[in-house]
């Protein structure tokens, strides 16, 4: 069966970054380019910051992934679980910033799943 966290790491390879992992599944980073999938608990629905790393002085490039790319990736419903899940943009996004942990340029955007409980 596949994972709902499968599914749109699976989703997201299809785009320009083909190196995406779930937060916590290693302690290494990919190679730069590449993007984190944090789920981050939050009450009534799933929420997930997906977070792009690219190398220093590519404004611009992240800036249309996160802002762009990313949004037609995950606009097409999921099938995951048995279910349909439809991933929304929250309308939150921070960056550019540097991540000191390894010096990339980083930007973040959250979407969430609507969670029926």
């Amino acid at each position: 069966m596949i994972t709902f966290y499968t599914e749109i790491i699976e989703r997201i390879k299809t785009g320009s970054i083909k190196n995406v992992v779930l937060f916590g599944d290693s302690l290494n980073r990919p190679k730069t380019p590449f993007v984190v999938v944090k789920p981050i608990a939050s009450g009534d629905r799933k929420v997930l910051q997906i977070i792009a790393h690219s190398a220093l002085g590519t404004h611009e490039k992240l800036e249309g992934y996160i802002m762009r790319e990313l949004p037609y990736l995950l606009k097409e419903p999921l099938e995951a679980e048995g279910k349909r899940i439809q991933v929304i943009s929250s309308g939150a996004w921070i960056g550019p910033y540097i991540d000191e942990g390894d010096n990339t340029l980083a930007m973040t955007r959250d979407f969430y799943v609507p969670v029926i409980i």
